[in-house]
Order: structure tokens, then sequence, then C-alpha cells
């Protein structure tokens, strides 16, 4: 078979003898003319055509110049290490050359250009909604304290359309009868805010009278009322005791009260002058003021203010006079203060003043307020 492979490649020569040059005769590329070779089965030509027109046989080896089967065998067994760079191959064409010189210049089945994802937008952080609580249906004590045997409370009551009653009592242990009782009226419930008043009293309740026929002890308040709800009606009942203040004295000392009552409990009088008098305090840096702002005042801390005809009375005219003492066998060192506030010349010396203290209590803190019409 090799002898006829040969044969079909063979060059037949550029020129005839003693003839005129002359192309050569092209190669039967398909054996058209080739003789019958009766060594080749008919079968062994049918399988290279199949072979060929199924490309495993290249159309190469059929023309003039190709690779002999050993040229073959050595390409095959080339092309599993590395190429090297061929010097016969043609140069390249200036677009050929700058397509090569960039990277990944050979078109893909897929040319069109890589999707460019979009920025992802910046995350905003989450303002947290302000939840409005929901207040609960009940009834608290402000404050509740004595000062001297005057005993003063404030009650708070929250959602008053599901508070059906209200009601306190002022009671000593061991005493059936209490010292003092009330129920709140639906008005009182409604205004949400309550001061206990009792009798002819501006604000508090004075014990003095209980006391006469009672042992001297603290009064505890203990506070009851009823909230509504679907399931129905549920009664709270509480007890609270009292704290214990200082004994605020806050008064006009008029020249009537030289040598009477008055003079023989304080001590002293200061005609036509707006006083507050606070004794037997063991603060020796007492807060005592006049028109300071409420905000500015620590625990104990009082200050007042006095209006006449619509104009305060300026602090720069008043004095504050103190004086300290202990008793036998104590230690301790009390002090009496009395905040005297003249009235100025170019206010009228007779008429109505509004008089406005405002304390911090010492215990809880809670800012009381009063005020009073004096005339002067």
């Amino acid at each position: 078979m090799s002898d006829r492979i040969e044969q079909l490649n063979e060059r037949p020569p550029e020129f005839h003898e003693g003839g005129a040059p002359e192309f050569a005769v092209l190669p039967d590329e398909f054996n058209r003319n080739t003789p019958a070779d009766e060594t080749v089965p008919k079968t062994k030509h049918k399988m290279l055509l199949y072979l060929a027109a199924a490309g495993l046989i290249t159309i190469g080896l059929m023309l003039p110049g190709a690779a002999t089967p050993a040229q073959t065998a050595e390409a095959t067994a080339a092309a599993s290490t590395p190429a090297e760079t061929r010097t016969d191959a043609p140069a390249p064409t200036p677009t050929e050359a700058a397509i090569a010189s960039e990277p990944d210049a050979s078109p893909t089945e897929d040319a069109s250009p890589e999707a460019t994802s979009e920025p992802t937008p910046a995350v905003q952080p989450t303002e947290t909604p302000q939840v409005t609580p929901v207040p609960t249906p009940g009834v608290e004590v402000a404050y509740y304290y004595r000062a001297s045997q005057v005993y003063y409370a404030m009650l708070t009551v929250s959602v008053p359309e599901r508070i059906t009653s209200v009601s306190l009592r002022l009671t000593v242990p061991g005493v059936d009868e209490p010292a003092y009782e009330t129920e709140l009226t639906p008005q009182e419930i409604g205004e949400q805010t309550y001061r206990l008043r009792a009798g002819d009293r501006d604000d508090g309740f004075d014990a003095n009278a209980f006391y006469a026929d009672h042992a001297d002890a603290d009064l505890a308040m203990e506070l009851t009322y009823t909230v509504s709800d679907e399931t129905g009606e549920q009664t709270h009942t509480e007890t609270f005791e009292p704290d214990v203040e200082l004994w605020i004295d806050w008064r006009f000392d008029s020249e009537e009260d030289v040598g009477g009552v008055a003079e023989w409990l304080f001590g002293e009088i200061f005609p036509n002058c707006f006083t507050v008098r606070m004794f037997g305090t063991t603060d020796l840096e007492q807060q005592l003021t006049v028109g300071s702002d409420p905000e500015t005042l620590k625990n104990g801390g009082v200050t007042v203010t006095v209006s006449i005809d619509g104009r305060e009375i300026p602090a720069e005219g008043s004095k504050l006079h103190s004086e300290t003492y202990r008793y036998t066998d104590d230690e301790t060192v009390y002090c009496d203060y009395i905040l005297v506030i003249p009235i100025p010349e170019d206010f009228p010396p007779h008429g109505t003043a509004t008089m406005t203290l405002i304390r911090k209590l010492t215990n809880s803190g809670a800012i009381v307020s009063n005020t009073k019409v004096i005339e002067y």
C-alpha cells in the first residue's frame, strides 16, 4: 500500500527531454485515472472516501506536497507538545496584528459586552418609629407629706373616663374612726388633678383637732379607686405614709402685729414687710430667695414672689436673717431663717398683693406651688 501512496504523490518532471518546458500535469486528486490495482480491495477505496468525507482524513493528504504518513505521525506527536513558532507563516496584516496584540481579541460565541451591574443604593438607616405609650387607667400620688401637723397631698388621675370612683382616708393605726375622709366628685376626677383641701383651708388638712383626742402619730393615707374595663370593674387600694417637711410661714407683718399674738409666736415682727419664716431646720445653707427660677431649686429650696398691681417686688431690697442654736444635751445645730421683703417706695403703701411660694420637697423632689392674696 505504501508503494501505491508514493506513486500517487510522485511529482512529474518539469521538462520533457529535448522539448519545450511545460507545466506538470496536475495530480489526479480523486484517483480518476489511476489504473486499478488488484492488490488493494475496492472496499478499501470506499473506506478512504468515507473517512475523507467524515473529516477523519484531511484533504491535505491528497494534495501535492502533503505530508507522508510518517510526517503525519510526527505532526500528531508534536500536537501533544507546546507549539513552536512557525517561521514560514505569512506576516499578519496590520489589522490582524492589532487584533492579535489585544487580549481576548478572538471573537467568541457571545461577543456582547458583559452587563454592568447597577450600583447598590446606600441603605439608609431606618428610624425607629416613636410609639406613644398608652396611659394606664389609675390614680397616682404626686406627693403626700406633713409640715408640723398639717397634711398635704396631690393625686393625678389617668384616663379619667375609665375611673368610676376615687376616695381617700387619713387614719391612725388602731383607731377605727379616720381623721379625715373624702370621695372625689365626677368633676374632680375629670380635672385629673386633685389637691387635698379640708375645712376652710386653702391647702391641706390640719390635724390639730384630731390630735387633741388621739395619740400624736402620723396619719397614713388610704387611697381607693375603681377602674372600669371590658371585663367589668376592678377596685384598687393602696396605703401611703407621709414624708416630713419643714413648716413654712409666709405672710404680711403689719403694724397691728406689734405686741400681738404674732410677735409672741415669732419673737420678732417686721412691720409693713412681707415675710417668709422657716424655723428649726438643720440645713445651715438653706436656699430661701426672692423670684428665683424653680428649676434652680435644690431639694428643700424655697423661693417667693410678691406682685402688686402686676409688678413684682425686686429681690434687691430683700434681706435674709438667720440664727443658729442648740438644745441642751443635743449636739445638733439648728437654724431659724426669716426672709424680709419691704415694700419699695414706688409701690402703693396699701392695697392687694399676690404672694406665691414655691418649694422643692426634700424627700420626693416634687415642686409644690401655692398662691394667696393678701390685703396689706
